[in-house]
Parts: structure tokens; sequence; C-alpha cells
């Protein structure tokens, strides 16, 4: 059986197609440039709503990406104190919430303690959403309303957006939001958000 490459005309063509095909994927979550290396370590993770999604954050972060963020699930305001930058995992989960012996009403508590304490002192707020439909609901858009209007930037997974509830509150507080296909690229976001150290 002989082998034929393709003419180049026909190459060139096919090429072509493919970039052009996989282009409004990259579009679809490329960072806005101005945020690039734009924010700076010490870093801080933490829930907002006790998700289990914060571990999986806290791994991407610092065994993958190498960031070196500092991790509480629970934490307090005194935690967060050094810190230049708080990423604040977004979602409310009720097995979570009992374990941390936490109500509803006593997270959203500490989060509002832990926003204030960051705002207090200047630091820049990335927040995450990668728990899809399974993160949302009404209670965790309490969280997420709390917290989006506050943020430097969003990073969600698209599977938790598909109402466009993010991309609304985003565009009302006029937050930059960053809609990635899955949560290992959430990781890549965040990595190019961070500077160089």
């Amino acid at each position: 059986m002989i082998y034929r490459y393709p003419s180049t005309k026909r190459f060139l063509a096919i090429v072509c197609f493919m970039a052009l095909s996989i282009l409004p994927i990259f579009a679809q979550y490329s960072v806005p440039s101005n945020l690039v290396a734009n924010f700076e370590r010490p870093g801080f993770i933490t829930s907002a709503g006790q998700t289990s999604d914060a571990a999986i954050v806290k791994v991407l972060a610092n065994t993958r990406l190498k960031l070196g963020l500092d991790y509480d699930i629970a934490a307090k305001p005194q935690a967060i104190e050094n810190a230049k930058t708080l990423v604040l995992v977004l979602g409310v989960s009720n097995k979570g919430l009992g374990a941390a012996g936490l109500s509803l009403e006593q997270e959203i508590e500490r989060v509002k303690s832990i926003v204030a304490e960051a705002l207090k002192n200047n630091t820049r707020i990335i927040s995450i959403h990668t728990g899809g439909t399974a993160r949302r609901g009404e209670a965790s858009n309490q969280v997420i309303e709390l917290c989006v209007p506050v943020s430097n930037v969003v990073i969600v997974v698209e599977g938790g957006n598909n109402d466009g509830f993010f991309t609304s509150l985003c565009e009302k507080n006029n937050v930059p939001l960053v809609q990635v296909p899955s949560i290992a690229e959430a990781g890549n976001v965040l990595m190019s958000l961070f500077a160089a150290q």
C-alpha cells in the first residue's frame, strides 16, 4: 500500500480549519491581560460555604502548580491578616457545614468577617466556583452573591454558570469573569493570575 501526503493546499486548508474550530474554545477562557501576574503572594485559600471543592483547589494550587498558598477550609479573619491574595472557593455543602459544626447562617457570618478583613487590609480577592450545578442552589447563591461583588476576578467552571447567574452578577458589579471548561483549566487561570516569585 502506498501512503501519499496530501497536497500542500489541502494540508494548509485542514490546518486552518482546525485552528479556527478550536479558537472559540480558547477565547472562552482567555484571561484579561491586565490581570495576568497581577496577584501577589502570600495567598490564602478558604471555602465560602464549606464545600470540599476548596480542598481540590488547594491540591491543584499547591501540589500541581506549586503556588504555596496557605489553606484552612474554615479560616477565621486573623488567619488572613498577612495575605495579599484571598482565594474564596464558592459553594455550600450541607455535609461540609455539618462536619464543621456550622449552620448556614454561621458560615455566612464567617465569610462576611473574612471578606471584611480582606477589604480592610486591601487584600485582593479571587473567587472560584468549580462545583458545577451541584454547588448551586439557593444556599450557594447566597454565598455567591456575597462574594462576587467584592472580588477582583471570578473563575467559574462553565457547568456552574449554565443559567448565566455568574455572568449577570459579574456584569452588574463590573467584576471580570473567566469561564473555563474544566477544573484543570481553572488551575491554569489561577496560575496565570499570580506573579512569579
